[in-house]
């Protein structure tokens, strides 16, 4: 039997490990912001991109005053984004209370949650920690740790608090808005928490003391006081394994079965992942893997810990962690309802996946409405001296979705020091939510809250059926009618529109689909793709419309540029704000694109062979490159996120690349009466070189190579040429 000193030392191990962790980060003008937002063309919103309408630039700090941990997260019905933790407040360094912050949609802190956002709770004086956080369908927060009674190292308990939605204590719950459960009188915490149905709350994590211990979990009815019916007196704790466990996660099936996910030890004592299944009365399902428990190495035979579980759809368990291989990678599981390894996802069932050569880790996980799975966590850097965000998502069977990040993978750097993601969640939109904490170096040391938010989807251009590769397409004036040979949806025809109207197709509702629109003497017709059918009079007959996601948001806006006085005017769908700067002057060509990479297309024009580009990050640069006569095609040809300078030239059917990553190059690709349709065929994050010619499609694909397609006719327009000047 393992004394209470080694059960807490083996229990440290972990959590150094699992976070490189809490303790080792605790040691540890107006024109010109009208610039910054004025895009042109439709450019691409990848997925992974940091959503630049949330916070500073995708991302959000939080200070409450010292050190501060968040560990959860959760959504409101409104949109609105609560995270809890822990932090260090006056009174001793042993003193840190319940964290909970409240944020708007925006990132900004919600006020209206106890008057600045914030709210922290005490219970005892001593250490008090949030790991969980979960919302009730009448809006009342409740949050689930751990609570020392007496100095640091002395017998803690599971600890749970309500708030009401403004803030406060709900003294509904047993009495005072704060309880606490003790299973063994030893050293115990509540790790996750979950709301039944009824109403019910379930908290799991770990009990011991000097006797043993291992995996718990609690149930209460919805005013604090234990569920008699579940367990033994509302309380379950059970020894797994050679060493008890931990259960780190907790899911709930529709039928009332709760699920759990951890570690526990094998017979050499090396930790591996850990699901179970329990009935709603709390005993274990002996239908799920070996009397209710499955156990998995995950790196043969060293440490392995599953951090957070999901359920898909189809009732399979997903469970993510690390596995310490030689460092430590994100590791993860799926499991068939019975609880075997599911053969059929990754190998055998698991998924390594490597950030580097350092030690990673995959804390939380989300699935997405079309079966793919975020994680998120942290890779260290630099022999440990930086540790950042790390994020992956992947395909249904387990591969990495190369369309998302790069590779399938993403880190974030909030301050160059030291964060670390702790959870995630997913907003209705898709977008995804990631929390945690950083180091803050200067002016005083710090360690704040940390949350940030990513695209989900990736917008390419000219892609209607949202597969990441543009499609062949055009519009035929004489009868009105978009003609789309999807690269995944195949052949359709769609009636949309007049021969006169200016086509501007856009992702308009940031599904990551391009949406059929045109332009008709100052009136847009948008037929979105998740959104349906609007008209908006917004523009002059002869103004020139651009549209673009001018904000990073993932949603193309309606804009104009108007060639008699150098105007753009841009009005957003979202929030329904106008807005209008002077840039350039008659003659010019507009060639706005995302130069700098930041999401964002900048203002930018073609005067007689010379771009005037205001970069929103780099800021303002002017480039001599092209002649009077070349047409101008900027994009990303080198896929680095970046647009770059490029012109087709119809004398010579030449190709001229100012790559901003791979540098200057000429391509011969075309003839003087071709229409050039630069765009992504082949999905790789790189536009390809491409013309159109009297119905036929020539294709120099950047991955996939050269073809030619026969698709339309003479007089067509080609889709991908809409912004083409």
């Amino acid at each position: 039997m393992k004394s209470k000193n080694q059960i807490q030392h083996n229990h440290q191990k972990k959590q150094i490990r699992i976070g490189i962790l809490r303790f080792f980060a605790a040691v540890i003008t107006v024109a010109v912001l009208l610039f910054l937002t004025i895009p042109l063309r439709s450019e691409a919103a990848a997925a992974g991109m940091l959503d630049t309408t949330f916070g500073t630039g995708g991302k959000v700090t939080t200070d409450f005053g010292n050190l501060e941990f968040a560990r959860a997260v959760a959504l409101q019905s409104d949109g609105k984004i609560v995270t809890a933790g822990y932090g260090n407040f006056p009174g001793g360094g042993t003193n840190q209370n319940f964290a909970v912050a409240r944020y708007n949609g925006n990132g900004s802190l919600d006020t209206s949650f106890d008057g600045d956002g914030k709210v922290t709770t005490d219970f005892f004086g001593f250490a008090d920690r949030a790991e969980a956080v979960a919302i009730q369908p009448d809006g009342k927060i409740v949050v689930a740790g751990q609570a020392y009674t007496n100095l640091m190292g002395e017998p803690s308990r599971f600890a749970l608090a309500r708030y009401n939605s403004d803030g406060s204590l709900d003294t509904s719950f047993d009495g005072d808005g704060k309880l606490i459960t003790s299973f063994i009188n030893g050293f115990e915490s509540a790790l996750d928490l979950a709301i039944q149905p009824d109403g019910k709350l379930v908290a799991v994590g770990f009990a011991y003391n000097q006797s043993g211990g291992g995996i718990a979990l609690a149930r209460y009815n919805s005013d604090g006081s234990l569920d008699a019916s579940f367990g033994t007196g509302g309380k379950v704790i059970s020894s797994i394994g050679n060493g008890g466990g931990t259960a780190e996660a907790v899911a709930l099936q529709p039928d009332g079965k709760i699920v759990i996910g951890g570690d526990a030890s094998s017979v050499t004592f090396d930790t591996n992942f850990m699901v179970a299944r329990l009935n709603s009365n709390g005993q274990f399902d002996t239908a799920f893997g070996n009397s209710g428990v499955t156990l998995t190495d995950m790196s043969g035979g060293d440490d392995d810990s599953a951090l957070d579980i999901a359920l898909q759809a189809d009732g399979k368990i997903i469970a993510v962690g690390y596995a310490v291989m030689q460092t430590g990678d994100f590791a993860m599981t799926r499991y068939n309802a019975d609880g075997t390894l599911d053969t059929g996802f990754g190998s055998g069932g698991k998924v390594i996946t490597e950030f580097g050569s350092e030690f990673s880790s995959a804390n939380g996980v989300v699935i997405q409405s079309d079966g793919k799975i975020v994680t998120v966590g942290l890779v260290s850097v630099n022999g440990g001296m930086s540790i950042d965000f790390a994020l992956s998502r992947h395909n249904a069977n387990g591969s990495l979705d190369t369309s998302f990040g790069s590779g399938g993978k993403i880190t974030t750097d909030f301050n160059g020091g030291r964060e670390q993601a702790h959870a995630a969640a997913l907003q209705p939109d898709g977008k995804i939510i990631a929390v945690g904490d950083t180091v803050i170096s200067t002016p005083v040391f710090t360690i704040d809250f940390a949350l940030a938010r990513y695209l989900a989807t990736s917008s390419t251009p000219f892609d209607f059926d949202g597969d990441g590769k543009a499609d062949v397409s055009v519009f035929r004036p004489d009868n009105g009618v978009w003609y789309l040979l999807q690269s995944q949806a195949g052949f359709t025809g769609i009636q949309f529109g007049f021969g006169t109207d200016k086509i501007t197709p856009a992702d308009y509702d940031g599904d990551g689909k391009t949406d059929i629109a045109v332009y008709r003497n100052g009136t847009w017709y948008l037929q979105r793709s998740s959104l349906g059918f609007t008209g908006i009079s917004f523009g002059a007959a002869t103004d020139i419309p651009a549209p673009a996601d001018f904000d990073g948001d993932g949603k193309s806006e309606i804009a104009v540029f108007r060639p008699s006085d150098g105007g753009w005017y841009i009005y957003n769908l979202v929030n329904n704000q106008f807005s209008a700067v002077q840039f350039g002057q008659a003659g010019d060509i507009p060639v706005a694109a995302d130069y700098d990479g930041d999401g964002k297309s900048d203002v930018a024009v073609f005067r007689d062979g010379t771009w005037f580009l205001m970069r929103s990050t780099l800021g303002f640069t002017s480039i001599s490159f092209g002649t009077v006569t070349d047409k101008v095609v900027p994009a990303d040809y080198d896929g680095d996120g970046k647009a770059d300078v490029a012109v087709f030239r119809p004398t010579n059917g030449t190709w001229y690349l100012l790559r901003s990553s791979q540098g200057f190059t000429g391509y011969q690709f075309g003839n003087a009466t071709d229409l050039p349709v630069p765009a992504d065929y082949d999905g790789d994050g790189k536009t390809d070189i491409a013309v159109f010619r009297d119905g036929t499609w020539y294709l120099q694909r950047s991955t996939q190579g050269f073809t030619g397609v026969g698709f339309g006719a003479t007089n067509d327009k080609p889709i991908p040429s809409a912004f083409v000047q």
